[in-house]
């Protein structure tokens, strides 16, 4: 069985991100194989952990996967303040013999976002919606890495580790089993509150969610982390502005100073994304019937599809402390619902010559966002926590691409690891495998509750 077969049905997805299936990724060929070691978000810690605890298992999947698609480089690649993991993968790497490098790079925010990496690394830059595999690379993430070594030996994607940060007794990082109910994740790790506000995924870009909200929601394979902060948080206030609010402050509050556009990371790699301009289209076009709009607003609203939503825009460079970001992803779902797409072709302006002058600097973001007491705190990165729970809801849709479908029906014994709905492999989606052992007890389109109170 081929390397792409194993990934496809340990139903492997990008870990680190928004969940690329992993066996569509994988070329004939590649100049260069990239793993994303740089944990692109502040305060996350789960990637450090999986670097000490299984650096095994992401320099021999990087040597399998580099010689299966004839990768004339690989590269690890990392910030400098990782010092024990560095340490730690260099050690694994000469054991093995591996042909593998790691380039650090100084702390600075979204090191790990892709487009970013690639080009830090190789000095190419990505044209504005294109992919690695344009300018010959292919990037996965250390936790997707680990995962693929796993498919080798027939494992699939069962479990997530998780950090668990923020307002909690004791931050950690925590093992649980795809599917596990947030709030009794919450609930197990001393979270008793009720009058606080959770974070699925990293400050920047993840979603805000009240802690009452999270009955509702379940781990999926690309959950990194649970960050718990007060209702009243500055960051609460931020997210929680709506799209009419948003709107009014374009109008009225932006100054076009342009500091957005100066820092926007991808606006820096020549990227026609401009978050000003859109803020100022917005100021005099027709959203309600954005599709009636003349081709010049138009084609300035259009750049909003170019966004990576990495938050600099509005959590760092806004004088004003207005929402670009959130303004782009509102532009981009009414454009998507008028099918107004995007440019096939845009016109890239090329790496803006201040691109490593314009860096973000981790540290200051972290102050600028009011969580210096998290980030200060010690989280035990050598050692993690097992939760086991009884009952999951595992999603159908955890990925880019459509949905599994299920192959289980109510009633039904599973066991963990057992294939429980599936896509075709020729289809941009992912395998779902049962997280647990016990019985079916739903299975609906958007997911399968699997109950194991009773199973021995």
């Amino acid at each position: 069985m081929s390397l792409k077969d194993k990934i496809y049905n340990a139903g492997i997805v990008g870990a680190g991100g928004a969940g690329f299936p992993s066996h569509i990724k994988l070329p004939k060929k590649v100049e260069y194989l990239i793993a994303n070691a740089a944990e692109c978000e502040p305060l996350l810690k789960t990637d450090q952990f999986i670097m000490l605890k299984y650096a095994e298992k992401i320099v021999k999947a990087l040597t399998i996967i580099g010689k299966e698609i004839s990768a004339e480089h690989i590269v690890i690649g990392t910030k400098k303040k990782y010092v024990k993991q560095i340490e730690v993968l260099q050690k694994t790497i000469e054991k093995e013999n591996a042909p593998i490098e790691i380039k650090t790079f100084k702390s600075f925010y979204p090191l790990g976002d892709e487009q970013t990496l690639v080009y830090n690394i190789t000095k190419r830059a990505i044209k504005a919606g294109g992919i690695p595999l344009e300018v010959g690379c292919v990037v996965f993430n250390v936790v997707t890495l680990c995962n693929i070594y796993d498919s080798l030996n027939d494992i699939p994607v069962t479990s997530k580790y998780i950090s668990i940060l923020g307002e909690v007794d004791k931050p950690s990082i925590i093992k649980v089993p795809i599917g596990t109910n947030l709030r009794e994740i919450l609930s197990k790790v001393g979270v008793a509150d009720n009058n606080k506000y959770v974070i699925v995924g990293g400050p920047m870009m993840g979603k805000y969610h009240h802690i009452n909200r999270t009955k509702n929601l379940f781990v999926k394979k690309t959950t990194g982390a649970l960050i718990v902060i007060d209702d009243d948080h500055y960051l609460v206030k931020k997210k929680n502005i709506n799209y009419s609010k948003i709107v009014s402050l374009a109008k009225c509050s932006c100054i076009q100073c342009s500091f957005c556009s100066e820092l926007c990371p991808r606006n820096l790699l020549g990227h026609k994304i401009n978050p000003h301009l859109v803020m100022r289209s917005v100021a005099f076009a027709d959203l309600e019937n954005i599709e009636n709009n003349n081709e010049h607003v138009l084609d300035k609203l259009k750049e909003a599809y170019f966004c990576c939503e990495c938050g600099i825009c509005e959590l760092y460079s806004c004088p004003m402390g207005i929402n670009p970001s959130n303004m782009n992803i509102y532009i981009k779902y009414l454009l998507r619902s008028a099918n107004i797409k995007p440019d096939k072709t845009p016109k890239d302006t090329g790496i803006n010559p201040s691109i490593d002058y314009r860096r973000i600097s981790t540290d200051r973001l972290v102050t600028l966002l009011c969580l210096d007491k998290y980030y200060r705190i010690d989280v035990d990165i050598n050692n993690s926590i097992k939760l086991d729970f009884s009952r999951v809801s595992i999603e159908l849709s955890q990925h880019i691409g459509m949905p599994a479908s299920p192959i289980v029906n109510v009633g039904d014994a599973v066991v963990k690891g057992q294939l429980i709905a599936t896509v075709p492999m020729d289809k941009l989606g992912a395998n779902i495998h049962s997280s647990i052992d016990g019985i079916v007890e739903t299975v609906d389109t958007e997911k399968i509750v699997i109950n194991g109170e009773n199973v021995k």
